[in-house]
């Protein structure tokens, strides 16, 4: 059995993994969805919060357990997993990008964002008066990530979700081929995904190659609109990745 650790997007918490966490753990697999700093219930001030505090974060589930995991990155958290590799790439088993930042050396979330002909995401972002965090205008979440979804779920989305912290999403990751370019690499692209557009997507695993790319035809947030079919592929991925040559 594998453990899975699972790490939310911008703006959310532990939360948004509430249909997927029993489904796994269903099958006799560990689940760890933490809530990362300044989100959830992990509150710290806006101005604390950072790329470096979420990495932390991570970096510490994973050296508490006694088998390297399965990691699993939404949107920003795929930002937050490649720095993870980084720094412990023998606690991951693989890396697994859902609809995620995947960056190269250098890169930030804002420079993919800026370059995104397809997101919404900057044009309906609200920045606080500070500049130190942004919300999205809530007439567009929908729009935004959770088209496929229900309104149910839309709704508790619209109640949930948080302001951002800005430093994050401003600062570059840092790699090397020896440690993070180890770690065997999954994404899982989100056809309809107007957060992260498509093109975005594939660009970002062309620069980065991974050894399975795998297609689901929803938005941004599967774990929502489809979730028996992203924990099928969850469960799929050690007989897929076996039937892989190397890179």
């Amino acid at each position: 059995m594998s453990t899975f650790v699972l790490v939310h997007g911008a703006g959310s918490g532990a939360w948004v993994w509430y249909k997927i966490t029993p489904m796994l753990e269903a099958q006799g697999h560990s689940v760890i969805a933490p809530d990362l700093p300044g989100h959830g219930l992990n509150s710290i001030p806006i101005a604390e919060v950072s790329l470096d505090r979420y990495v932390g974060c991570v970096c510490d589930i994973l050296n508490g357990q006694a088998e390297p995991v399965v990691l699993v990155g939404h949107s920003l958290g795929g930002a937050v997993i490649t720095q993870v590799a980084e720094y412990c790439p023998d606690r991951i088993r693989t890396l697994v990008y859902l609809a995620g930042y995947l960056l190269a050396d250098g890169q930030t979330m804002l420079d993919i964002t800026q370059a995104d002909t397809e997101s919404l995401l900057l044009a309906n972002a609200i920045f606080a008066d500070d500049q130190l965090s942004a919300t999205f205008n809530p007439e567009m979440v929908k729009e935004i990530g959770y088209g496929d979804c229900s309104e149910a779920d839309v709704a508790l989305v619209r109640s949930l979700l948080a302001p951002q912290a800005v430093a994050p999403l401003a600062t570059p990751v840092h790699t090397t081929p020896e440690n993070f370019g180890r770690v065997p690499r999954v994404y899982i692209e989100c056809l309809r995904d107007r957060t992260i557009g498509l093109l975005a997507q594939r660009r970002m695993y062309t620069a980065l190659p991974c050894k399975l790319v795998i297609a689901m035809d929803t938005s941004h947030n599967p774990y929502l609109s489809a979730p028996e079919a992203l924990v099928n592929h969850l469960l799929a991925l050690p007989v897929a990745l076996e039937r892989m040559l190397p890179l």
